[in-house]
């Protein structure tokens, strides 16, 4: 492992055109702040990417493992992560963000172009995507009464609660729900689903929230085939 203790060690990588290239995993020690960042044209990580602070990048950050950021994280190219994502702050990505497993962000989330997520993605902040595209193959946790700012094109799995809103969602459903895994609890909202929606009285969060859990068992549209299969081809030429 690579253990980089100060933002000179880290520019010393760089290499032609600014870029960091570093074949393993990595572990910054320290703060990695946009005056800083500015200065690094792009970031490739084979391996596990691991910042104690924040992280900024002013071109693409690339990461074969996975992407460890106890701080802010700030991108403004494109960001890839073929692990999970995890950042303890707020997470900014300029271009498009893909990540192959699971993407925690317990600040806000904002993206400029497609945001790509296979597993599961977590959001304790706000959620925006201002590009055409939004892809979340596993489920969204969303906690707000509001929804995320979402492109034309977006599919997403199912949308559930955070498990700190069981009881709320006890009350709403009039299904008993103090007992039991996520899997089991979506199975017996399931079995009443087409009565729950026939109800006026959910609002416009809740409604599209019971409206995935209905449809997520289809299989995803032929766009999302397609775009994943285009990503596909693009990790493996990287």
């Amino acid at each position: 492992m690579r253990i980089i203790k100060t933002t000179d060690e880290l520019l010393a990588m760089r290499g032609a055109g600014g870029r960091i290239d570093h074949e393993g995993d990595m572990h910054i020690m320290c703060d990695v702040p946009p005056g800083v960042g500015q200065q690094i044209a792009g970031i490739r990580v084979r391996g596990d990417l691991r910042c104690r602070g924040s992280l900024s990048c002013s071109g693409d950050l690339i990461c074969r493992g996975d992407l460890i950021c106890h701080g802010s994280l700030i991108c403004h190219g494109d960001l890839s992560c073929s692990g999970y994502l995890n950042c303890s702050g707020y997470l900014n990505c300029s271009g498009d963000l893909s990540s192959r497993g699971d993407l925690s962000c317990r600040g806000s989330l904002s993206c400029s172009g497609y945001l790509i997520c296979r597993g599961y993605l977590i959001c304790h902040g706000d959620l925006s995507c201002s590009g055409d595209r939004m892809i979340i193959e596993g489920d969204l946790i969303w906690s707000h009464a509001s929804m995320p700012i979402m492109p034309e094109e977006t599919y997403i799995r199912r949308v559930l609660p955070d498990c700190w809103q069981r009881q709320h969602w006890q009350d709403r459903l009039g299904i008993d729900l103090q007992s039991g895994c996520y899997e089991e609890l979506c199975g017996l909202v399931l079995k009443q689903i087409g009565r729950l929606l026939r109800d006026d009285k959910w609002s416009a969060t809740e409604r599209w929230m019971l409206e995935t859990l209905r449809d997520s068992e289809d299989p995803p549209p032929e766009w999302v085939q397609r775009v994943r299969a285009e990503r596909e081809e693009e990790a493996a030429c990287s």
